[in-house]
């Protein structure tokens, strides 16, 4: 019994060693299992952090790209196509996206409809995490700089120019008139700042400017100020002509006149005249010559007879009577006097070809036979198409689908004549007659000469031939009529241009520069310059700029608002002519008006488009 309990002992022992080591490695297993939890929750804590950087990342990305598509859209078709490979864009309102040009396409007519289709690389960047993103944007319409802010003459005249009369210009302290040929006037002409021309210019009578330029000769008479003068060639002043500032490339000639600064490279005949200073490179004869300051001359200086200098030199000799003292000058050998000579500027060209605008126009006019026949484009209320101009009794100048009229077949009325029983138009010999209250608003186009009558018209004229006008006509280009007049008309208040006149905007008119043309006459036929010749005449009160491809003439009381240009495009001109009272008015021009910019171009409204994206 008791050899039993002794080998019984150790086994009890042992039960109680295998307890502990059934904690312990129960423990440990825990252990590892709370541990291995923790990694698990710290890795999903680390995958969460990761996924949210990248999701924010990939957000940014988004926004660059739509800020690279508005970006786009500011730019416009021709704009977005000058960009360049690897031209970097930035953004500086936001943070965290870059976006690179990748390429460039311009006029993809494939996957652009005719735009620019630009590729780029967008990245987002958040959390130390970054998304590239590839897209690819469709840029179009007219953006960027637009045409005509640059400034141009006021007035630009190709070929000769005769000036009389009362001309003034009024509201713009800097109105150039350029002139690509010799300028003659007299009479008043006030208001105009600086007269360039590349021939002679002979001005008399009480006529003024700020600066004349020729590259010619310049002669002026009357009794006139001007504050400077400058010639490439020969400069003769005569009656009581006043000049602050007098350069000339070559000789100069003076009677009783008074210069303040004249500097010339040749030789100076004077007679009783006043200068301040004097400058010459040539030689110089005076009678009774003032220089009250300095005078620098290269070659000799002779006084015959009672005239003085303050003080200068001279480098060749000195010739005064024996008893004239008040010529105080001193002989310096190789005299050297600088005088820059004068150089030529560029003179702007300008040019009109109607035919160009005939796309544009609202109505195109053009005899078929014994018919008037009229093509319609961008008119609310009529389709698209070409008509008949008919009428019969009270119901005159409708547009019809035949040749006659009838209620069925004619849609609407165009023009209001002095009665419902007049026609505004006549057509005879190749000429366009058209008078009568007013007419539907918008460009209006025709094939042959016009004669602009007596009305009040919300239009722009646009004529192959000459222009003309007669008896009391007010004209407003479209733009300058301004949204009431051209979208919300009285007299037509269902024929409105739907290209100037926005169904999404019921406010503002959408200027075309087509529309910022009062008068365009004159076309190219073949090799041929046909027409061009616009004469204002009678009672015209014009609200935009005249474009003549020949030449202008002014009679009568004219008012322009605008500007006005000859391009001189005739095989045989004759010259334009600014005459009785005529006046150009740049004062208080409405906004969306343009005077210079009046290309035959459509403005193409502007869009930009993501065509395609994907991740890198």
């Amino acid at each position: 019994m008791l050899c039993a309990e002794r080998s019984q002992a150790p086994r009890r022992r042992q039960r109680g060693i295998s307890s502990v080591l059934f904690m312990l490695l129960s423990g440990m297993s825990l252990g590892a299992m709370v541990f291995g939890a923790i990694y698990y929750v710290r890795g999903l804590q680390a995958q969460s952090v990761t996924v949210h950087a990248l999701t924010q990342a990939q957000l940014k990305a988004w926004s660059g790209a739509e800020a690279v598509r508005q970006h786009l859209y500011q730019l416009g078709a021709a704009e977005a196509a000058k960009l360049t490979a690897n031209q970097a864009v930035s953004f500086t309102a936001l943070s965290g996206i870059t976006a690179t040009v990748v390429d460039v396409l311009a006029a993809d007519s494939v996957n652009c409809g005719g735009g620019t289709r630009v590729g780029f690389n967008i990245t987002g960047s958040s959390g130390g995490a970054n998304a590239l993103l590839a897209a690819t944007f469709c840029a179009k319409g007219n953006g960027g700089t637009p045409a005509g802010t640059g400034k141009i003459p006021a007035i630009n005249i190709k070929g000769n120019l005769q000036l009389g009369g009362d001309l003034k210009v009024q509201g713009d302290a800097q109105t150039k008139v350029v002139v690509d040929g010799t300028v003659n006037g007299s009479g008043s002409l006030t208001g105009i700042s600086n007269l360039y021309a590349t021939g002679d210019i002979t001005l008399g009578g009480a006529v003024g400017f700020d600066v004349l330029f020729s590259e010619g000769n310049i002669n002026l008479s009357g009794s006139a100020l001007y504050s400077s003068v400058q010639s490439m060639k020969n400069v003769s002043l005569s009656g009581t002509v006043s000049v602050a500032s007098l350069t000339a490339n070559s000789a100069v000639t003076l009677s009783s006149n008074a210069v303040t600064s004249l500097n010339a490279i040749g030789n100076v005949t004077t007679g009783s005249a006043k200068l301040g200073s004097l400058k010459s490179k040539g030689n110089v004869v005076g009678s009774n010559l003032v220089i009250s300051g300095d005078a620098q001359v290269v070659g000799n200086y002779t006084e015959s007879s009672d005239g003085s200098v303050g003080s200068g030199n001279y480098g060749g000799s000195l010739s005064t009577p024996g008893w004239n003292t008040k010529v105080k000058m001193t002989r310096v050998a190789g005299l050297v006097v600088n005088i820059a000579p004068l150089t030529a500027s560029t003179v702007t060209t300008p040019a009109f070809d109607a035919f160009p605008y005939k796309a544009l126009a609202n109505y195109v006019f053009e005899r078929v036979g014994s018919s008037t026949k009229v093509t319609v484009n961008n008119v609310s209320g009529i389709p698209n198409a070409t008509y008949f101009l008919a009428g019969t009794d009270a119901t005159q100048d409708y547009l019809c689908t035949t040749s006659s009229y009838s209620a069925a077949t004619c849609l609407a009325r165009i023009c209001k004549g002095y009665s419902d029983y007049n026609s505004c138009f006549t057509y005879s010999n190749g000429k366009w007659t058209v008078a009568g209250t007013t007419m539907a608003p918008g460009v209006i186009w025709f094939d042959g000469d016009v004669e602009a009558g007596t009305g009040t018209y919300y239009n722009s004229w646009i004529a192959t031939g000459n222009i003309n006008t007669a008896g009391t006509n007010s004209t407003y280009a479209v733009n300058y009529a301004g949204y009431a007049n051209t979208c919300n008309n009285s007299a037509f208040p269902t024929l409105a241009p739907s290209n100037f006149c926005k169904a999404s905007d019921t406010s503002k008119l959408q200027p075309i520069a087509a529309g910022n043309i009062a008068y365009g006459a004159g076309g190219l036929v073949g090799a041929v310059y046909k027409g061009g010749k616009i004469n204002l005449s009678a009672s015209n009160d014009v609200y935009g700029s005249v474009l003549a491809g020949d030449d202008l003439t002014t009679s009568g009381s004219t008012v322009v608002h605008g500007y006005v240009s000859a391009a001189n495009l005739a095989s045989i001109p004759s010259g334009s002519s600014l005459g009785a009272s005529t006046s150009i008015d740049l004062r208080n021009l409405p906004s969306g008006f343009d005077p210079g910019n009046t290309a035959a171009t459509v403005s193409a409204p502007l869009s930009a488009t993501l065509l395609w994206s994907r991740y890198r």
